[in-house]
């Protein structure tokens, strides 16, 4: 019973580093690390953004994921985090950012609908992450990247500063990655003592 209980907690912590198909939330706000590795071959490519955005018009927006990665089912997935306006289309609001969601993992390209702010004096900022994934179910193998870009609005006043993406493992990430595999090596010793 003992040993069963063990497999049962080892199983249900190794769950927590599965792929995402619902939609990744601000687990995703530093990049794709759950999933495989960094890769400069993957590009994240967000089109049809203005150069000067109109308050409160609503623009077609393309997010497109190059990927020399094998095309499976599930394809691939992103994150984007906007500081003014919403995004609708293709993507679900999730802790502050949007996501794919379930129904359109299966491509690694997104119609999105982007509202400008209300404001015209804002600078509007996006940062873009891009999976693409090889369908095993799995963070191995997959082969993220991300893009950002800066949006002034025709009486914003202030430097156009397009924001700097972390591509690396955050320490939250790092200290519950850390975590996990104590309590797996600590019920696996459990779970050999009996």
């Amino acid at each position: 019973m003992k040993r069963l209980l063990v497999l049962l907690l080892s199983l249900a912590i190794m769950s927590q580093v599965e792929a995402i198909p619902t939609g990744v939330g601000d687990i995703g706000d530093n990049g794709c690390v759950c999933h495989g590795a960094y890769s400069e071959e993957t590009k994240v490519n967000l089109s049809g953004l203005p150069d000067v955005y109109n308050s409160t018009q609503s623009y077609n927006l393309t997010l497109t994921i190059e990927s020399s990665l094998e095309t499976n089912d599930p394809q691939g997935g992103f994150r984007i985090l906007i500081s003014h306006g919403e995004i609708t289309g293709d993507a679900q609001e999730l802790e502050e950012g949007y996501t794919h969601s379930s129904s359109n993992n299966n491509q690694r390209t997104w119609e999105l609908i982007w509202t400008a702010p209300e404001s015209d004096a804002e600078l509007v900022t996006f940062i873009t992450y891009g999976n693409a994934v090889n369908g095993n179910g799995a963070a191995s193998g997959d082969e993220w990247n991300s893009n950002s870009y800066a949006v002034p609005g025709p009486n914003y006043e202030g430097e156009i500063v397009t924001p700097i993406t972390e591509d690396s493992i955050s320490s939250r990430q790092l200290a519950v990655g850390a975590i996990g595999i104590i309590a797996v090596l600590s019920l696996t010793v459990m779970a050999v003592k009996d």
